[in-house]
């Protein structure tokens, strides 16, 4: 459980800080962030997939804006680094939205809603800066 804790911890606190990390002047850092956010709503939208039977055109409109912010500032050279950045975002909320839905205890399911929803707002303001 130590173990699951603290990944989860370290995955959260790599990238909370989203819009600020958008902002920088860093173009990797700025590329990250989007390459994150590309995952993170991914995973929301194969959630929505899996549970409800259609994904909400509210988180296919976001996805798809992101996805298209990225591929606007992707160099060539970073497209493993994007792959990978969007992956592990995309494993993460997909652990958190699990989290949410099968824990046992109701206090670590709101918990674990309650950071999914955090990172997929991150996301969302994003689009709104």
């Amino acid at each position: 459980m130590y173990r699951v804790c603290l990944l989860v911890l370290c995955l959260i606190t790599t990238h909370l800080a989203v819009p600020a990390q958008a902002q920088s002047s860093d173009p990797d850092a700025q590329l990250r962030t989007f390459a994150a956010c590309v995952g993170r709503l991914s995973a929301v939208a194969e959630y929505e997939w899996n549970t409800i039977g259609v994904i909400s055109s509210e988180t296919a409109q976001k996805r798809t804006a992101v996805v298209e912010i990225v591929a606007a500032i992707i160099p060539a050279e970073k497209s493993r680094d994007v792959l990978y950045w969007r992956n592990a975002a995309k494993q993460a909320q997909w652990n958190l939205l699990s989290r949410a839905a099968s824990a046992r205890d109701q206090a670590e399911a709101n918990w674990a809603m309650q950071q999914a929803a955090q990172f997929e707002n991150a996301c969302a303001s994003l689009l709104t800066l």
